[in-house]
């Protein structure tokens, strides 16, 4: 009864479009499972022979998620770590949603899984038949996070084909860069990108408060490339393009021949990532590119198994005007942005000073000219002593890469921050 009371009420806030969503919906599941009881044919024979097998070659079968590409990247990325020590008894067979986020990522896992779409029935069936836990294949359990620092202990990766490898450099030479010079991917997110995903199942505004403004990112983008390093603007849809004319700056997110290719291979092969927690940045992560992260919030969201360097967004209790603490932070690590009014915590995005100092930071660590100064050891000892102290309490992590870290710079102006 209460099903049926929540759809009348959606349809009378929605009016003629939700009648139209919904059967539209409707259509789809009825496909789906017109689908799946015709496959039953075969596709039943087909799981009692598999766990018969069980004793001797044991078959598992699943999917990744592929509707959003910091999911799609990590999960496959990981995933292909995992099978490349398998059991030689054991196999792991795929089956990969129609609709993708990414489809030279898709091409790129199927081509190095086994994928075949008949494995969505099996893998239906098998969860419909009690018993096949074990031949389930989980795509994660551990929001995408890598709990247990496999990109640090391996160097497995999803290669390039060398005709791929061509013509990313070749787009990029036709921008000015040559061979061997370092580039640097920058993402910053706002809401144009999921406005643009938005139905009417799914709002992402409440989201907002992990946007930041483009524009106080430039001054630092100037200034690595007056270093000679080129900087390209990320982004599939962005609200506004970047107001500079450096020649050696690409807003690739306004650029008419953007491609899901270049998405992946250039985050893939950066010299840096500087993002602020968006999903793309996790082909990054996956093929072991430095990332700075900037205005990152939650800060429990921190890729602590990844080399880092991360400054947060400023958190401050409206009622007294204090800044919230790092273990105040992570106590209050929320996923919406009205929690965050309800609790009575004003973000607020990092100036250009910031961003600028956190840069330059991260860029002389890169190249060993980072000098640190007295109390900086001691500050990021305390920030890992107290981020361990969460994670053992919350299980939300279980792996600390030895170069993550926040940034110095960061720490050294709010000295409150790390409170012993």
């Amino acid at each position: 009864m209460n099903y049926f009371l929540r759809q009348l009420q959606e349809i009378r806030q929605g009016g003629i479009l939700a009648v139209v969503d919904k059967l539209i919906s409707l259509k789809l599941r009825s496909t789906s499972c017109l689908i799946l009881l015709v496959n039953a044919i075969w596709a039943i024979p087909a799981v009692w022979c598999m766990r018969k097998l069980r004793p001797w070659f044991l078959i598992r079968v699943g999917t990744l998620r592929s509707e959003r590409i910091g999911h799609f990247a990590a999960d496959g990325g990981l995933q292909w770590i995992e099978l490349a020590g398998q059991p030689t008894n054991q196999v792991d067979i795929y089956w990969l949603p129609k609709q993708t986020s990414n489809h030279q990522w898709d091409k790129m896992i199927r081509r190095n899984f086994k994928v075949a779409w008949p494995v969505y029935s099996l893998d239906r069936w098998n969860a419909i038949i009690p018993g096949g836990e074990v031949h389930q294949r989980p795509s994660t359990s551990t929001d995408s996070r890598d709990i247990r620092g496999l990109l640090y202990r391996t160097e497995n990766i999803l290669e390039f084909l060398p005709e791929e490898e061509s013509i990313a450099k070749n787009w990029l030479q036709a921008h000015g860069w040559k061979e061997g010079q370092p580039f640097v991917c920058l993402l910053v997110r706002d809401f144009a990108y999921l406005n643009s995903e938005s139905t009417l199942k799914q709002k992402w505004d409440y989201h907002n408060y992990r946007d930041t403004n483009i524009a106080t990112y430039i001054p630092a983008m100037e200034w690595l490339a007056d270093q000679g390093i080129w900087v390209l603007r990320m982004g599939k849809v962005m609200n506004k393009p970047m107001m500079t004319n450096h020649s050696r700056i690409i807003d690739y997110a306004f650029c008419n021949d953007k491609s899901d290719f270049l998405d992946i291979w250039l985050f893939a092969n950066c010299t840096l990532c500087i993002s602020t927690g968006s999903g793309p940045d996790a082909v990054s992560q996956i093929y072991r590119r430095p990332i700075l992260m900037l205005n990152l919030l939650p800060i429990c969201g921190l890729w602590s198994w990844c080399e880092t360097t991360t400054v947060p967004k400023h958190l401050i209790w409206e009622d007294s005007g204090k800044e919230l603490s790092l273990m105040e932070h992570l106590e209050n690590s929320y996923s919406s942005r009205e929690d965050y009014y309800r609790n009575k915590i004003k973000a607020v995005d990092l100036n250009e000073e910031e961003i600028m100092e956190a840069v330059r930071e991260t860029w002389a660590h890169l190249h060993g000219q980072w000098k640190p100064k007295s109390g900086d050891e001691k500050r990021q000892t305390e920030f890992l002593r107290q981020l361990k102290v969460f994670y053992d309490s919350s299980k939300y992590q279980g792996f600390i890469h030895p170069k993550a870290r926040l940034a110095d710079s960061f720490l050294r102006n709010n000295t409150q921050f790390i409170k012993s």
